[in-house]
């Protein structure tokens, strides 16, 4: 018996990598796995945070929530997706000069790391309907679409564009995706939450 304890002791051990841990409740908590293995998928974008420890904790109030600069995030783990672990992710670059400040301009970096992580809609910068699934998901071709289209507008402010997410926003209007056929999801009836 105390075998199977101690090697139970190991695998939870195994499950926290370095460079991310997680809170108490967070540890005990049943998407603990599946929330790990997002953290650490998206992390490999992020070569900037590479030799700091992250420390996760749970939130119930928003889908994630951090500080900018700093090395701790809040999530949601039930609601979680790739794309808002990036956006806290991102957060956590602002206040190390390596981003614009605010929401929109979070989005925006996020959405450029890599289109594998814009699994869903940004909550900040508008994104046309016709884009995402009803129950507002992003599928691979749209993925990838974001993802070139803030990748552009990216390009743009370093060419001295101000207003890069406004380019964004514009291009994704001009790219806007047939979907004939298929019901979307008005952008203004998809639940907002609060993020930080």
């Amino acid at each position: 018996m105390p075998r199977k304890k101690s090697a139970q002791l190991v695998l939870d051990f195994a499950l926290e990598p370095r460079g991310i841990a997680l809170t108490r409740p967070l540890a005990r908590h049943r998407y603990r796995r599946t929330l790990l293995e997002k953290l650490l998928y998206v992390r490999r974008f992020f070569p900037e945070l590479d030799g700091r420890t992250i420390r996760v904790g749970l939130t119930r109030s928003a889908v994630g929530l951090a500080v900018p600069g700093g090395l701790e995030l809040w999530v949601h783990p039930s609601q979680t997706t790739y794309h808002s672990l990036a956006h806290e992710f991102v957060h956590l670059l602002q206040g190390r000069g390596n981003v614009p400040k605010g929401e929109k301009s979070c989005d925006v970096f996020a959405l450029a790391r890599h289109w594998t992580l814009n699994d869903s809609v940004p909550f900040y910068v508008r994104v046309p309907a016709e884009f995402q699934t009803p129950e507002g998901k992003l599928e691979a071709a749209n993925a990838r679409l974001l993802c070139d289209a803030a990748r552009r507008a990216l390009e743009a402010r370093k060419a001295g564009t101000r207003n890069y997410i406004a380019y964004f926003e514009e291009t994704l209007e001009s790219l806007r995706p047939s979907r004939a056929g298929l019901t979307s999801v008005p952008p203004h009836s998809r639940r907002r939450e609060r993020r930080g």
